[in-house]
């Protein structure tokens, strides 16, 4: 009876984590129908990145009539009401670009009302070379693969730190790197939020379940977010969680290659904790917390760390599928 009574509860934390998380998605995502300028960059960057790909196929069949044109809207009123950015920036040379594609419309009435847009952003558009559009791709020289793969093998879970601080630049090389991660059609929806102050850090960390011994010693806390406004529709329902992993992946790399030690901690995800740790990280509520970095620079001599020996997937072949 008792196991019953447990399974029962447990099930119904889960339904209330899966309806919280369902409100936050109908709220935040582009299924709402409310604009915000997060959207507005969404919605762009959806359509230019169509264009490129696009423009990117060997096959010379006219395409992209109706995309450039709700571009073209897009932009207008994203100008009108926030300003120029450079996600306009790039898509007015995109669309520059597109006109003179051999796969861009014939549609006379259509090039023209282009022209007429470019015309009036004429002051946006960067000679040569472009901004945005197509670029040419060969197979890269070799690498050395040893040392790639040795670096890759000496990143490991540090959780003991010097007192030197991290500093922006430091931050800003790493974030660098973490910008080359593919995202769903380039939206780059990944936000890092950075905290210093050991007494925010404490808060934050007793609201992931404590310290745990070790996070005390981390000169610096990451939050590794994503802005839910950049995606929409039941079938992008994992994906911010997906570019936002791949992101963090790439972010602690970078840090990795700028000889700064770190340790990831997981997020635990109930409605009320994520409501707390929003409202002392004073991370936006349209973004998506999707993991904790705990960092700092090496300490001098050695450290213990766990082995955490990696499995191909070869070695786990055999293994019992869900």
């Amino acid at each position: 009876m008792k196991k019953i009574i447990i399974q029962f509860v447990d099930s119904a934390k889960l339904l209330y984590c899966f309806f919280a998380d369902f409100h936050f998605y109908v709220k935040h995502s582009l299924i709402n129908p409310v604009i915000t300028q997060d959207k507005s960059n969404a919605q762009i960057m959806l359509f230019m990145h169509a264009l490129e790909k696009g423009m990117s196929f060997p096959s010379t069949r006219i395409f992209g009539e109706e995309k450039a044109v709700r571009l073209t809207r897009l932009l207008d009123k994203h100008i009108e009401q926030y300003g120029l950015n450079k996600v306009c920036f790039v898509a007015i040379n995109i669309l520059s670009e597109y006109l003179k594609a051999p796969c861009s419309t014939r549609n006379r009435e259509v090039r023209n009302r282009i022209c007429d847009f470019l015309e009036r952003n004429k002051n946006s558009i960067s000679y040569p070379p472009p901004i945005g559009g197509t670029k040419m791709i060969s197979e890269p020289s070799s690498f050395d693969k040893k040392i790639i793969e040795e670096f890759y093998a000496s990143r490991a879970s540090v959780r003991e730190y010097s007192d030197v601080p991290v500093t922006d630049d430091e931050i800003k090389q790493a974030c660098r790197i973490a910008s080359y991660t593919p995202s769903a059609c380039n939206r780059q929806a990944s936000r890092i939020h950075v905290f210093r102050d050991k007494n925010v850090m404490r808060k934050l960390l007793d609201n992931q379940l404590g310290a745990q011994g070790w996070c005390d010693n981390a000169s610096i806390l990451i939050c590794v977010t994503v802005n839910c406004n950049y995606f929409g529709g039941n079938y992008e329902r994992y994906q911010a969680l997906i570019d936002g992993g791949l992101y963090a992946m790439n972010f602690v790399m970078g840090l990795h290659l700028n000889h700064i030690a770190s340790c990831f901690k997981m997020f635990i995800r109930t409605p009320q904790r994520e409501k707390e740790f929003k409202k002392i990280a004073k991370i936006p509520q349209c973004e998506i917390p999707v993991v904790l970095i705990l960092g700092g620079h090496y300490k001098s001599g050695i450290v213990i760390s766990p082995k955490s020996e990696r499995f191909t997937l070869d070695e786990l072949a055999g293994t019992d599928n869900c």
